[in-house]
């Protein structure tokens, strides 16, 4: 989640979550809210990140999977042309040495 838009509203649910949780901690029955609040967070979290993924996906938008699996294949393309290139060079080599066209 790069997108600064998404970045400052989370920054912003965050720091208003701190301070409600300042006043929780205030009180006799802290403990129990601060658990049933942070179960509520951490819910919220993950729809948020659903839907962010939806809309991404939606936009076709690749995710930070998407690009490490493309760099991944690129690299593995990248190596295999670089072994190939490698056998053809020794292959014009062979032919030179044995007086071939070349």
């Amino acid at each position: 989640m790069n997108h600064p838009l998404l970045r400052k509203a989370l920054d912003t649910g965050e720091e208003q979550l701190g301070k409600a949780l300042g006043q929780l901690l205030s009180g006799d029955r802290a403990g129990a809210t601060l658990q049933a609040m942070l179960g509520v967070a951490g819910q919220a979290r993950e729809r948020l990140d659903r839907a962010l993924r939806a809309a991404l996906d939606a936009a076709q938008v690749p995710s930070s999977g998407d690009v490490e699996d493309l760099k991944r294949r690129l690299a593995e393309m990248e190596a295999l042309l670089d072994g190939l290139s490698a056998r053809l060079a020794r292959d014009r080599d062979r032919a030179s040495d044995d007086g071939g066209p070349g």
